[in-house]
Order: structure tokens, then sequence, then C-alpha cells
């Protein structure tokens, strides 16, 4: 969902996660999470916001203020921040931020745990991996691929270990081929309305598309040309579900060139007409 609020870009997007009565007692869970364009100027201040936020700085400057001290953090550089009580953060500059909040039965533990350890201010080799992570929850909340409530527990923990390690000499990293990979994956969610050919989503990461659809399919369990019709398949459902758009503007929205192969293609897969499933009732 594209955000309007003072001082972001309208590129930037936020999505949020309303958790089960179980995730709520057994697991952690996301209530929301953004991916922001700061522009010059932008200032967030609360009393609180009830969870724990996890912040990563893609490019520019971020400023956050703690017991009355500005702390600034540039590229590469993550933050963890109790939301439960007063806080604010800013940008003198700009900046490109991945961020999540999240709560859990004792995720105030963790996070006095992680910050007894490594500080607010977070650095080092997991950096990279970190930055997917949360682009990884991101995603999955987005409406586009969900995932089951574990699974999100799980990519919580998963950076609260990679930043409780986040200087030890074991690399935590991603290969090459898992970067690529991911790098095609998200050009795919913000391309999705253009053609998309093998060849050319070889050539995004200069691979042969032999040797990209083989790496492609062994890490995604999909070849290139099913993931880009299950993902067009997966956002045009979020679109019948949130938005007014008719069927005719989805399938042009998400890269189908007519009606009617957009409407085959999602009756074969689905088992129901797009106007059947935008009348069920979720």
């Amino acid at each position: 969902m594209v955000i309007k609020e003072a001082g972001l870009s309208s590129k930037s997007k936020v999505y949020f996660s309303s958790p089960s009565q179980t995730a709520k007692k057994l697991y952690y869970y996301p209530i929301c999470a953004g991916h922001f364009f700061a522009k010059k100027g932008y200032r967030l201040q609360r009393e609180n916001y009830d969870s724990i936020l996890i912040i990563h700085i893609v490019k520019g400057s971020f400023t956050y203020v703690l017991d009355n001290r500005p702390h600034t953090v540039h590229d590469g550089e993550t933050v963890v921040l109790n939301c439960f009580q007063p806080h604010m953060y800013y940008t003198e500059d700009a900046f490109e931020a991945i961020w999540v909040h999240f709560r859990g039965l004792n995720a105030l533990d963790l996070y006095e745990e992680l910050v007894k350890n490594k500080g607010n201010t977070i650095a080092g080799e997991n950096a990279k991996k970190i930055e997917q992570v949360l682009f990884q929850i991101f995603y999955e909340i987005s409406g586009e691929k969900p995932v089951s409530e574990p699974q999100n527990s799980l990519y919580l923990y998963q950076l609260y270990t990679l930043l409780a390690s986040a200087d030890s000499e074991e690399n935590h990293g991603l290969t090459q081929d898992e970067v690529r990979i991911q790098g095609v994956q998200q050009y795919i969610a913000a391309h999705l309305h253009e053609p998309l050919s093998v060849a050319s989503l070889a050539d995004f990461i200069h691979m042969s598309p032999s040797h990209f659809s083989r790496i492609f399919k062994q890490l995604t369990g999909y070849t290139p040309y099913d993931y880009v019709l299950i993902s067009r398949l997966n956002r045009a459902k979020m679109y019948l579900r949130q938005t007014d758009l008719t069927v005719s503007e989805i399938a042009y929205q998400v890269g189908f060139n007519s009606e009617s192969n957009f409407v085959y293609f999602f009756t074969k897969h689905s088992g129901i007409s797009p106007g059947k499933f935008r009348k069920l009732k979720f």
C-alpha cells in the first residue's frame, strides 16, 4: 500500500498484518513492514507504538534520538528501537530504508538482550543478509505471497540471530547466486506490468538464459516462466481483494496482453473466475 505522509516519497509503501490469537501467544509476529524513501526534513515522533522496530538503512542517513542524544547511522547499518516507549527519528539528508515493527511474548526481553550486547546501532558483515530478510518479511505480508505465522516468526528470530552475531567471523551472508536471484525476484515484483522474458531476466543479472533458468529453479523451486505467472496471479488476487479496478484493468496491471487470457489463466489455476473470486468472503 502506497503511503502518503509528509516527508516521504510516493514510492514509499507499508503493509500491515493482523496476528491470530495463537501467534500472540506463541510466536514473534510482524504488525507492519515498510520500504520508505524519506526526503530531507522527514521526522517522526510518537509516545508509543507498542512494538520493537528493526530498520535497516539501504541508502542515506537516519538519525534517532535516545536519552535525548541524537545518533546518526548510514548505508548498511541497522537500528533496533523500543517503540513501547517514546521515540523519535528523522533525517537531515534523505534515506531509503526497509523496516519491520514486531511483537511477541518476550519481544522486549529479546530487545534488551540484543541492545545489552550490541547497542541500538548494529553494523557488520551480516548487513546484506539482514536487508534481504527484512525485504522477505515485507514481501510476505504484502499479500502477494503469504506464509504461515510460524514462518514469519522464524524470519524475525533469524533477524535477531543475524543482529546478535553481526561481528562474528562466521559467514552468514547469501551466496552470490542467492543475492542475484533474490534481486531478480524483487525486479519481477516491481515490473509485473511489463513483458518479462527469460532472456531479459537473465540479462538483468548478466547470466546466460540456460544457466539462469537452472539456478533459478534450483533456488526457488520454480522455472522463471512459472514464477512470473504465479507472481502475476498473486498480484491479481491482491488487486481483486483490495481495489475497485475492473478485471480488464487488473489484467493489464499484472502483465497480461488481454482480459480473456487473464481470465483463462486465473480460472485454470484458481478453479474460480476473477469475478467470483472477488465476491468471496475472506
